[in-house]
């Protein structure tokens, strides 16, 4: 005895929509093969088929096809009512969803106001110094009361990346484009 895959019946509008996120150049690459899982689902493919096609597990096939059959009534409420709302439905469905992790240990203002003390002249602080060393950055940071605890490597990959980890968008560069107020920072020590 064979078990039967749950089977999934698209409406022309989802289906439509699913063939048009195959196709996407620009939507990440793990809508597409979910997207394309959900078309070869409706297909009447299997999951060992379907898995050899996209080249992922099973798993994670089995995961889309129930996940999806199980939205189905949601997305047919949504076309129903608001048929304009669908596609961005289908794109949350198919959209990874948040995981769980460790909170940002530093707030986007202490690493700007770190960021900040690092624009400045050491001289400033009572350092007979031309440039800041990590370590005197991490003592005056204690010290201004900006946190109570840091590290050097931590403080080198804020100024190297804006935050703590590295991003496409560095932090104090978006904080310099939000606030006119903000452009001031570096050029107050100079």
């Amino acid at each position: 005895m064979s078990l039967k895959p749950t089977p999934i019946l698209l409406s022309d509008s989802v289906s439509h929509i699913l063939s048009k996120f195959v196709k996407s150049r620009t939507l990440p690459i793990r809508q597409v093969e979910r997207a394309k899982i959900v078309l070869l689902c409706a297909n009447g493919f299997n999951n060992l088929q379907i898995s050899e096609k996209v080249s992922i597990g099973q798993d994670s096939v089995s995961k889309w096809r129930i996940r999806f059959f199980q939205s189905l009534p949601h997305l047919k409420e949504v076309e129903e009512k608001n048929p304009t709302q669908l596609e961005k439905e289908v794109t949350l469905l198919l959209a990874d969803k948040a995981r769980p992790g460790q909170p940002p240990t530093y707030t986007e203002e202490q690493i700007i106001k770190i960021l900040e003390l690092a624009c400045r002249k050491p001289e400033e602080y009572g350092y007979e110094t031309s440039h800041w060393s990590l370590n005197q950055l991490v003592e005056i940071a204690k010290k201004e009361g900006i946190v109570e605890k840091i590290s050097a490597k931590t403080i080198s990959r804020f100024l190297k990346y804006g935050e703590d980890s590295p991003t496409s968008r560095p932090l104090l560069a978006s904080f310099l484009r939000k606030s006119r107020t903000s452009k001031t920072i570096c050029r107050k020590s100079e």
